[in-house]
């Protein structure tokens, strides 16, 4: 692939990870504005995309949101995903065992990516929601992040830390320093980093040669996350993670 094919690559990427659940539909303005991008640059790489199936067109109206294809496209990879098959019975039970919500997360090399979700009493008939959310901001974030090599934290940092609430870590150092309280606890918090109101216990699972691949979380309502029960939530959550990462390197190769 020659030089500039990659350089529109890059920005086709970009384009696509403008949208997101809280803005699932936007203005080819919007999306110009946002990438730095004169207006038709940013309409060909539109163009290109929904002829490819990746975004669609609202009628007439100059909106675009994202298309099937990438459902379709998510579900191949989640097929294939060991993490998730591995972990979804685990992650069952600790959302049984803990009565919160539990997160089962990947990294996606910028954002951690919720790929999928247990309540207490599962549903009849499931649905996996796939999220993206900064990892600064959230105890899966930071468990997986914490344990990266330190090009990784940086480049996240160069992104720059977005401010979601009075509680999110924006200075760097001081992401750097609960990164090393993470390595050395082994677990994560989110107090109310993300969203007010919501705290979560996120903890990192290893894949067989002992890399982070991955973390769970239990997350709920702040008013249910006492201090005194945090550290009861982090010593089942990192009991979840350690059994879904030894399950991981049982698992046959192949």
């Amino acid at each position: 692939m020659t030089q500039p094919s990659m350089k529109s690559l890059h920005k086709a990427i970009a384009v696509l990870d403008c949208f997101s659940r809280a803005e699932p539909s936007l203005s080819l303005g919007t999306i110009a504005d946002r990438l730095g991008l004169p207006k038709p640059t940013a309409h060909r790489l539109l163009a290109a995309l929904r002829e490819a199936g990746l975004v669609v067109q609202d009628g007439n109206r100059d909106r675009y949101r994202l298309g099937l294809r990438l459902v379709a496209l998510g579900s191949v990879a989640l097929s294939d995903l060991a993490l998730f098959h591995v972990a979804r019975p685990y992650a069952e039970r600790l959302a049984n065992q803990s009565g919160e919500a539990a997160h089962l997360c990947a990294f996606d090399g910028s954002n951690v990516v919720s790929i999928d979700r247990r309540e207490m009493q599962p549903a009849r008939n499931e649905q996996v929601t796939i999220e993206r959310e900064p990892p600064h901001c959230t105890g899966t974030g930071k468990a997986i992040l914490a344990f990266l090599p330190a090009a990784v934290v940086e480049r996240v940092i160069a992104g720059g830390l977005e401010r979601f609430t009075a509680n999110t870590l924006t200075d760097p150092d001081a992401l750097r320093a609960e990164l090393a309280v993470v390595r050395e606890r082994g677990y994560a918090l989110d107090l109310e980093e993300r969203q007010y109101g919501i705290r979560c216990v996120g903890a990192p699972i290893r894949d067989p040669g002992g890399a982070v691949v991955g973390s769970i979380s239990a997350t709920g309502p702040a008013d249910r996350f006492p201090e005194g029960r945090i550290a009861t939530l982090a010593e089942l959550v990192t009991a979840t993670a350690r059994a879904i990462s030894e399950a991981l390197a049982a698992r046959p190769a192949g």
